[in-house]
């Protein structure tokens, strides 16, 4: 996920949430590549839907995005526990 497609997560994160969802669901098995931008998008929104009691949580990360989330310490955070 570049910085384009951070972008475009986060304009789809915000509609989910403006549409009053509970819980939001970023399936992440076909990403190759997590930029900066993803990153801040991912737990900038985690932070805030916890801070309303919401949910959202990246699911199947496939294993280069799981390196990179377990790398920077977001894996336990972000990623939905199965």
């Amino acid at each position: 996920m570049d910085g384009a497609g951070a972008n475009q997560l986060e304009e789809e994160i915000l509609g989910a949430m403006r549409s009053g969802a509970q819980t939001i669901y970023i399936n992440l098995s076909l990403a190759t590549f997590l930029c900066s931008a993803g990153l801040r998008v991912l737990l900038q929104y985690w932070r805030q839907m916890k801070a309303v009691k919401r949910t959202l949580l990246a699911t199947r990360p496939s294993p280069e995005i799981d390196a990179v989330l377990a790398t920077t310490g977001l894996r336990d955070l972000v990623v939905e526990k199965v």
